[in-house]
């Protein structure tokens, strides 16, 4: 039997059974798709602390998880993420755990256009994204060929033990094909970094990005990046 790299990543499995693939448990119902119309009161996302996908990396040896970030067990590494001087460049989210961050992290939680993760390495945490819609965020005026499937992240890697160019390409085409296969209606997915994030947009650029135009938030100048599913999933994700 033959099977295309092409059509391989794009087989979202259960997690459970005679077969291990990628996504999490919570994934694994017949019932997929999982967006619901934000007119509905079920937005169906996981709970709190659920595993929602899993990858080995192969150049790393070591196994990338993503999984929902809960206030009660993340909220310390958040803080001290946010804290972090090269982070705080680019998130502007400098502040006291209790004052800051846990009110920002419950105001997520309760938002149904996005979900909060965190990444983790051989169960060593090290990332945060936010994951969302791009047709329910600020975004969506600015991203005028984006369906109402098509999504986007915000990202952070606060773990300064696990950074560098050889790991970006593992998270980065990890989170792009988890929000592929969680939805196969979802045809692009966008990120908006500042311009003067050029290692960000050098990585995205490297993997399969586009960089579509600037534009003017109120808070930033962003650059709008986007890949789409037929570019992915010609590569797949990084090994």
């Amino acid at each position: 039997m033959l099977c295309p790299r092409s059509v391989f990543f794009q087989v979202a499995l259960p997690t459970s059974g005679p077969y291990n693939c990628w996504l999490g448990p919570h994934f694994s119902s017949a019932a997929l798709p999982r967006y619901v119309e934000s007119t509905s009161s079920e937005k169906a996302w996981p709970r709190s602390g659920s595993l929602i996908y899993s990858r080995d990396i192969p150049s790393l040896d070591k196994m990338f998880t993503m999984r929902v970030l809960s206030i009660a067990d993340d909220a310390d590494i958040f803080s001290e993420w946010m804290n972090n001087d090269r982070v705080a460049k680019f998130w502007n989210m400098r502040g006291a755990k209790d004052k800051v961050h846990i009110p920002y992290l419950h105001k997520l939680e309760a938002d149904e256009h996005v979900l909060t993760v965190i990444g983790s390495l051989d169960a060593e945490r090290f990332l945060y994204a936010e994951l969302y819609y791009v047709a329910e965020d600020h975004l969506a005026p600015f991203a005028d060929d984006a369906g109402p499937y098509d999504r986007g992240f915000h990202v952070l890697v606060g773990n300064e033990r696990l950074r560098g160019p050889h790991i970006v390409p593992a998270w980065l085409t990890s989170i792009v094909h988890f929000l592929f296969l969680q939805d196969h209606r979802t045809h692009y997915i966008f990120l908006e970094p500042r311009v003067d994030n050029e290692k960000l947009i050098g990585y995205l650029l490297t993997n399969g990005f586009k960089k579509v135009k600037e534009f003017d938030f109120p808070h930033k100048r962003a650059a709008l990046m986007r890949i789409d599913r037929d570019t992915f999933f010609k590569v797949g994700p990084s090994q």
